[in-house]
């Protein structure tokens, strides 16, 4: 489909409006995730084939203080970048909050590149656990 001059201008404004406005957003997700902490997070859930506790992020993550865990699971939350499954019904001896990744986070670490080596993440967490 061929455009005429005014037409083709009319075009490019629309979809120039859009490209930016995809820019913008992907440049405030990268900067959520790209604090250390909370990359450290993502990778570990996109590693595991499960939801994770609370506790089991906390031992997989032993450098991470656990009020520092805390902090950044709730800002990953908050920005849907996390799911967090509670247990309705649970033993106090047992784990009731579960995290795992939102389809935001895997969109935008499969458009990192990320997805591509999942495997190889996964044998590493394996190999972790």
């Amino acid at each position: 489909m061929e455009l005429d001059e005014k037409n083709k201008f009319k075009y490019m404004e629309v979809n120039d409006l859009e490209t930016p406005k995809k820019l913008e957003n992907m440049r405030k997700e990268l900067k959520i995730i790209s604090e250390k902490t909370r990359y450290k997070i993502l990778l570990t859930l996109l590693a595991s084939e499960k939801s994770l506790s609370f506790g089991r992020l906390r031992d997989l993550l032993p450098s991470v203080p656990e009020n520092t865990l805390n902090y950044h699971l709730k800002i990953l939350k908050e920005n849907s970048f996390v799911n967090n499954e509670k247990k309705m019904e649970y033993k106090r001896s047992e784990p009731r909050s579960f995290y795992s990744l939102s389809k935001k986070s895997i969109d935008l670490l499969g458009t990192l590149g990320l997805n591509a080596v999942k495997e190889e993440f996964r044998a590493l967490f394996k190999q972790m656990t």
